[in-house]
């Protein structure tokens, strides 16, 4: 399935609608559907599609020049010989089209720098004098997140300043996870997000299965399964320290959200954290949260970090800790001892669904940003603040089988009276619960106009 990726799709056109060539830069982590990019934009435009693999310099150069002499229908460029990649630039040269642009895709292109250190220099040569000419769209495709970004957007790259775009792939927003579960209801559709989170290739594996359950012991749990080690293969794929990696996001998951806490989980000085927690973070899979009402978050002391992914915060927040009851058979036992990990994982992605709503409608409630807030005796669960800082909406989540009712809003106001944040006289209240509201809740909110209730996230509908 190709689902969305409509601004991705149309800054490719952009680029290859302007005159001249053109280079553009994608990268992001696995399974974000980079190459199905890559492929709904080229499509039905002459196109040399290479994906690079970890064979050997000359292996990887031939198996280019075949791929080459397909695109190009010049069996001849298969057949000859290739002593450097400059002698297969120039054949490509010779026998492409000079009538149209045509797009030469390289990806998976951290693989060519590891098998060839030079391979960005030999690349930034040939560009600057052939390809930069006209003609060629080249498109440098890759996974490897800092890998990527060294070899072609850092300012040490012999790359450096020659790309035209630079699409760094992220998941998917959640509203498209029903275009890969069309007929389930809210909650099948919360579960989903809470297993896969926005990635494509996630939902995609996943689209067979009913349930929730279904889905964690046939999809993730089963040795078999095509997601079973999955978490293992993205860290070290993507990562080239995943130990340090994996364990900081052990740490995370098992209650440790401040950086100090982190480094005495490790025994590493605080200041040595810093590299890994960025790689986490340019790969979306940590954020650091800090509380939406602080005036300059980046110096904030009371920031926290959390996993962001779903899957890898249910991988590491409930099943590695008994990942040995799964790998001995015990799956029924297992399942029964982490359910309320299961089910504060979901309850705390309904929350970040919940503040996702609620960003997609901050300008029509006057805020320019959404989070969450807390202080010393108060939490708010979505919190909207306008520029002066001041607080333009709250709200509160429900994920709870009782409708809620008038008591929940009460003690929301009480809440955040007592807190002594800076709060609008008419500032919006909006509370999401899974299982609706009770009818005299429903009566207040149709009576007050800044009182919202949302029952249906994907629906975008406001269920008053």
């Amino acid at each position: 399935m190709f689902v969305d990726r409509c601004a991705e799709l149309s800054a490719l056109e952009g680029q290859y609608a302007r005159a001249g060539s053109r280079l553009v830069v994608i990268y992001g982590r696995r399974r974000l559907g980079k190459t199905a990019l890559i492929r709904a934009f080229s499509s039905g435009r002459p196109c040399v599609y290479y994906m690079a693999d970890r064979a050997g310099e000359m292996s990887q150069r031939n198996a280019l020049a075949r791929v080459m002499a397909d695109a190009l229908g010049e069996p001849s460029l298969a057949s000859a010989r290739y002593d450097d990649w400059y002698a297969l630039f120039q054949a490509f040269d010779r026998l492409r089209s000079s009538r149209s642009k045509t797009v030469l895709v390289l990806d998976e292109y951290q693989y060519l720098c590891q098998v060839q250190s030079g391979f960005s220099s030999f690349l930034q040569k040939w560009w600057d004098e052939h390809w930069s000419r006209g003609g060629v769209f080249l498109v440098l495709c890759g996974s490897l997140t800092s890998m990527m970004y060294r070899e072609t957007l850092s300012s040490s790259s012999p790359l450096y300043g020659r790309s035209d775009a630079q699409i760094l792939l992220k998941p998917l927003d959640y509203e498209h996870v029903p275009a890969f579960c069309p007929d389930r209801r809210e909650v099948a559709l919360v579960e989903r997000y809470a297993l896969c989170g926005g990635v494509p290739r996630y939902l995609e594996v996943l689209r067979p299965y009913r349930t929730f359950r279904e889905a964690l012991e046939k999809g993730v749990l089963d040795a078999s399964s095509v997601l079973h080690a999955e978490a293992r293969y993205l860290l070290r794929d993507e990562i080239d320290v995943p130990n340090t990696c994996w364990s900081i996001l052990e740490a995370i998951a098992g209650g440790a959200h401040r950086i100090s806490e982190i480094a005495g989980r490790l025994a590493i000085p605080a200041n040595g954290l810093t590299r890994y927690l960025e790689l986490l973070r340019d790969l979306a899979i940590v954020e650091r949260e800090v509380p939406i009402t602080e005036k300059t978050p980046s110096k904030s002391k009371r920031g926290v970090y959390r996993i962001t992914d779903p899957f890898l915060g249910l991988w590491f927040g409930c099943i590695y800790p008994y990942e040995s009851f799964f790998e001995f058979g015990q799956t029924d036992a297992a399942l029964r001892k982490i359910r309320p990990r299961l089910d504060r994982h979901i309850e705390s992605c309904y929350e970040s669904l919940c503040r996702a709503w609620a960003r997609r409608g901050m300008l029509e409630y006057g805020c320019v940003n959404v989070g969450r807030a807390w202080g010393g005796a108060y939490e708010l669960d979505v919190c909207g603040v306008d520029e002066r800082g001041v607080i333009r909406l709250f709200g509160e989540c429900r994920w709870s089988r009782r409708k809620v009712g008038v008591s929940v809003l009460d003690g929301l106001r009480a809440t955040v009276e007592a807190s002594g944040v800076h709060v609008a006289a008419d500032a919006h209240i909006v509370l999401f619960s899974r299982s609706g509201f009770t009818e005299s809740l429903l009566a207040e909110a149709k009576a007050n106009e800044c009182v919202h209730l949302v029952s249906r996230l994907f629906s975008n509908q406001d269920g008053r």
